[in-house]
């Protein structure tokens, strides 16, 4: 059985709206999709390692590359998170874009600990 996990909890609606109408909309991207209400949702890709379907929580177009732009939540399950940016980085880096970690404060160098720790090329960025 696989398991769907598209919607966010509501205080990532907020996170997400935030990074939207700051980091997206000055950032030159395009074709913006969003996991929250009021815009189209990301597809959900598969990641072949644990059968999970993965939905991320922002994806856009800026120079004919894909870029997945994530929340960086301490509150989740460690191993399902580094999962989810290891598909994400990797895609990305395929469609000549990549990973962006949006870490809202004192979440920051938990994401850098364990982009670090299991090798995920991505920019992180404070928020």
């Amino acid at each position: 059985m696989m398991e769907s996990v598209a919607l966010p909890m509501s205080k990532d609606d907020d996170l997400i709206k935030k990074i939207l109408d700051s980091f997206v909309s000055r950032g030159g991207y395009t074709e913006v999709k969003a996991n929250i209400d009021g815009f189209e949702t990301p597809s959900a890709l598969s990641n072949k390692e644990s059968e999970d379907r993965v939905v991320p929580d922002i994806t856009a177009l800026k120079r004919n590359g894909r870029w997945y732009i994530e929340v960086v939540r301490k509150d989740g399950e460690v191993e399902r998170t580094v999962s989810k940016w290891k598909l994400l980085s990797m895609l990305g880096k395929a469609r000549n874009g990549g990973l962006i970690l949006m870490a809202p404060s004192g979440q920051y160098a938990f994401a850098e600990r364990l982009t670090k720790k299991h090798d995920i090329h991505c920019k992180i960025v404070k928020m």
